[in-house]
């Protein structure tokens, strides 16, 4: 193997190696988005019950 062929083959795998990194990162960062909406949409769900317990027909929370 000459010194050309070498530095391609070099070259080749720190391309593999730095897509990975690239896409093992953006799963992380969508993971992380995901746990936090999850988050929130619980959190809404929560609020939802708590007023709908505290809601009388009056107050028009159930119309709105």
């Amino acid at each position: 193997m000459n010194n050309l062929e070498k530095t391609t083959n070099d070259y080749r795998q720190w391309l593999i190696d730095l897509k990975t990194k690239i896409r093992q990162s953006q799963i992380k960062a969508a993971v992380r988005v995901n746990e936090e909406l999850l988050r929130l949409y619980w959190d809404m769900g929560q609020d939802i019950v708590v007023r709908q317990m505290e809601a009388t027909w009056r107050n028009k929370f159930f119309e709105n």
